[in-house]
């Protein structure tokens, strides 16, 4: 658990809180996890996420009503969540394909609490609330709701399907990477926020613990092959998750 400004960060595994050490979290590689943040403040707090170095917010932003909590259980994709956050073992053939980056590893929280009295009009339309004026975190922070963003409410909707059994890699590092996982609806809704204080950042840092093989128990037969964008290794079509390191295929 992180806390800092009144902002409370933890990372959620099956339901479980997760404990931080020195700004580390442990968890076993295959993975699934979710970030729970909470909003201990009397002002409304906006929430910008990235993983790995990038964003997992689809370019916008969490906001998080006073004294609430929203747990993100995937990355966002327009108005809905629709892939678990999954954590894998950074392998050799990783690196290879996608390469290998000083930010792997890392979550990195940046927010901001509304100023006191700051209002911003809003009008209803097909039960969105749209907002025009752009926002910003500070001096060199991102721009919030601009025409390529938007800010969210949370609400979460049911799990779809869950992950096929995969094999665990035997390479000895606890340095891992998140990736797509199994498919879920979380859905959010739009909304709007006034002028914002100057941000703060919680930086959280994901490592391994491996856990025994599992065997892939389903055989695949079709002849069409999908290449993993985490690892490089080809599947077939059939494929819901890549056979050597657990990525969701698209």
């Amino acid at each position: 658990m992180v806390f800092k400004e009144n902002l409370v960060c933890v990372i959620k595994n099956h339901g479980n809180i997760l404990r931080e050490i020195d700004g580390i979290v442990y968890l076993p590689f295959t993975s699934d996890y979710s970030i729970l943040l909470k909003n201990l403040n009397s002002r409304r707090a906006s929430v910008n996420i990235s993983i790995d170095g990038k964003d997992v917010l689809d370019n916008k932003s969490l906001i998080i009503e006073p004294n609430s909590e929203t747990e993100l259980e995937g990355f966002l994709d327009g108005s809905a969540a629709k892939n678990k956050f999954k954590f894998i073992q950074k392998t050799k053939e990783i690196k290879d394909h996608r390469g290998d980056y000083i930010d792997d590893g890392m979550i990195r929280i940046e927010f901001a609490y509304e100023k006191v009295s700051s209002y911003k009009y809003t009008y209803t339309q097909n039960n969105f609330q749209q907002y025009v004026p752009p926002v910003t975190f500070g001096s060199a922070a991102p721009i919030l709701n601009s025409s390529t963003t938007s800010a969210f409410n949370c609400s979460s909707g049911p799990n779809i399907r869950s992950s096929s059994e995969i094999v665990c890699d035997s390479l000895d590092t606890d340095e891992g990477i998140t990736v797509k996982g199994s498919e879920i609806n979380q859905y959010f809704n739009y909304t709007s926020i006034g002028d914002l204080d100057p941000s703060e950042v919680i930086i959280l840092r994901l490592r391994g613990e491996k856990i025994s093989k599992i065997k892939v128990t389903k055989p695949v037969t079709v002849k069409t092959k999908l290449r993993c964008s985490s690892c490089g290794k080809k599947s077939k079509s059939s494929s819901q998750f890549c056979s050597a390191c657990g990525t969701f295929l698209e």
